[in-house]
């Protein structure tokens, strides 16, 4: 049995299948910044198809007005326009014919300095370097940018109350070209002043050591935002408020305010987790922010998993630069179960880190450790206390989801045999990855970690200072920690050098996954004994609000304990 729709359900089918009418502004003759400016101008381009037509008459009416205001702004003073008006039954159409006739250039630009700036190198440098320049098209948007970079450069050094006293963009239409004269008065540079601290937790001449701000020097807005960083980023302070007194200045000196409230003293964090290389995992951290008012901090780490297990406690204390300069010692113990070997260590050390000035993070070390150990074929224990230094530097464009940057780390650690260290020995290492975007929205991602050792006997130095390889951090499609020199019973022991290098392609899908294809190849390996292992495979990426969680299949192409390897890991590579 059929049925015929009713009218009402005609209707809407009638309507739903039915062209949409859509009004239309064309503009023709301009292109570029010009018709977007135009565009943006009209009012009638924002009018739709129902709006009355006494509306739109009188929006058509003003469009040339309109039009020439918009191109008058990138210097275009000779502009003629043909214009159409069109009514039709469901909508209407304008269009716009535009001869913009040609671009004014600067033709002579003035510029005049007063006040204490006229000497001030940076105004000079400035005003030698503008983004303006004599035949550049005359454009009000460059003019004003112009006007506003001597104002934001000003207050940046501390001259308050300058302005313009004068400034003029002179168009001569006859011919064609303009003149810009500006008249700039900086007054007085200012000073800092009085600099009051209110805050209770911590000593006052500890925390003078983070304001760079001091008194007598000049203003800059440079130093205030230097010492709002260092305030934040001490890990003291919850919130940091810097306010300079405008309102009371007096002899030229700006008094500034600083309000601190702290953080809070203990902070305890838990966490359980997975990782195909450990297992799964627990985490336990404590933190004591401010051991004394000297700024003196705590931290404890306890991981716990079925093949690493590590617990340390820290005591820091911050130098007389706190910024960059930190001492700490402390001590730790670390348990290491693999299928090769098993490692019970315990230490004690001191650490000096410094902040450099390029980037760099550079930490000098003493460990004094206990070890014992065990192969399939060999067991030992050894005693050595282990200078060291390392070397770190990281630059990325985000820090969730970076698609640019680097990470470079260095170490050198020995030891000579002595009463309180059994073993002597000399250990380089590097870890080297780079981040880069490429054309279609992927990234490429290169990896190398590179490590030698000069040691008489590889048998006497414990596990955890010998190289292997395998596990997602190292060669995927084999097991962690799986490829090193073996012994005369195929046994795992061990090895001298280490050579790794990946490179990977990581592509989106959707806004917040992606997919990756890898080939990871290299080994741990002794003199004169190089054997590589390559891995391949793919994997899926989901860039959570917290970091990227990686999910690798990888796939060994040279003779391993399994035929594939999944590999699951949390957090950025940089």
């Amino acid at each position: 049995m059929s049925s015929v729709p009713g009218p009402a359900l005609l209707m809407l089918m009638l309507y739903l299948i039915a062209p949409v009418a859509v009004a239309e502004v064309s503009v023709s003759g301009v292109k570029g910044q010009a018709r977007d400016n135009v565009l943006l101008m009209l009012s009638l381009e924002k009018e739709a198809c129902d709006a009355p037509e006494w509306k739109i008459r009188s929006l058509y009416a003003q469009a040339d007005q309109e039009i020439d205001q918009a191109l008058r702004a990138l210097g275009y003073y000779h502009a003629a326009v043909e214009k159409s008006l069109n009514f039709k039954r469901d909508c209407w159409q304008a269009g716009f014919a535009i001869r913009p006739g040609p671009q004014a250039v600067v033709s002579a630009i003035d510029i005049t300095i007063k006040g204490d700036a006229h000497d001030d190198l940076e105004f000079q440098k400035l005003r030698n370097d503008l983004p303006l320049k004599i035949g550049s098209p005359v454009h009000h948007g460059h003019y004003e940018s112009l006007k506003r970079r001597f104002e934001a450069l000003a207050l940046e050094r501390g001259y308050l109350n300058a302005t313009f006293s004068e400034s003029r963009l002179l168009i001569d239409k006859d011919r064609n070209s303009a003149r810009i004269e500006l008249v700039f008065d900086a007054g007085k540079r200012m000073y800092f002043g009085d600099v009051t601290v209110r805050q209770d937790i911590l000593n006052p001449d500890f925390v003078e050591k983070y304001i760079s701000i001091k008194e007598g020097e000049y203003y800059a807005t440079g130093e205030l935002v230097k010492t709002h960083n260092a305030l934040s980023q001490s890990d003291y302070f919850d919130s940091v408020e810097i306010i300079p007194d405008i309102e009371h200045i007096e002899q030229q000196r700006v008094p500034v305010a600083i309000t601190l409230s702290p953080k809070r003293r203990h902070l305890y964090s838990f966490g359980l987790g997975f990782d195909t290389d450990l297992g799964p995992l627990a985490n336990a951290t404590y933190k004591n922010r401010r051991l004394n008012r000297r700024g003196h901090f705590l931290t404890a780490n306890l991981d716990i998993s079925q093949v690493l297990s590590i617990a340390d406690v820290e005591y820091s204390i911050p130098l007389e630069d706190p910024v960059h300069d930190v001492f700490s010692f402390g001590g730790g113990f670390r348990y290491e179960d693999t299928d090769n070997f098993k490692s019970k260590k315990a230490a004690l050390s001191t650490r000096y880190k410094k902040a450099l000035d390029n980037g760099w993070k550079q930490t000098l070390f003493i460990d004094l450790s206990y070890e014992e150990f065990e192969t399939e074929t060999e067991s030992g224990e050894a005693l050595l206390l282990v200078p060291g230094a390392s070397w770190l530097r990281s630059v990325a464009d985000s820090v969730v989801r970076p698609t640019k940057g680097y990470r470079a780390e260095f170490e050198v650690r020995g030891s000579y045999e002595n009463p309180i260290s059994d073993v002597s020995f000399l250990q380089g290492s590097f870890l080297g990855i780079w981040m880069q975007p490429l054309p279609g929205g992927g990234k490429f991602i290169g990896r190398t970690n590179l490590g030698a050792t000069l040691v008489d006997d590889l048998k006497r130095l414990p596990t955890s200072y010998r190289f292997y390889a395998g596990g997602i951090n190292s060669i995927r499609g084999y097991d962690y920690k799986e490829l090193a020199p073996k012994d005369r019973f195929g046994h795992v022991e061990g090895g001298q050098f280490l050579t790794v290098v990946s490179a990977e392609y990581e592509h989106p899908v959707l806004d917040d996954w992606g997919v990756a294809a890898f080939v990871d190849t290299g080994n741990a390996f002794n003199a004169g004994d190089i054997s590589l292992k390559t891995g391949v495979g793919l994997g899926v990426r989901w860039y959570s609000p917290v970091g990227p969680v990686r999910l690798d299949f990888g796939v060994p192409l040279n003779e391993a304990d399994s035929s594939f390897q999944i590999h699951f890991s949390a957090g950025t590579r940089l």
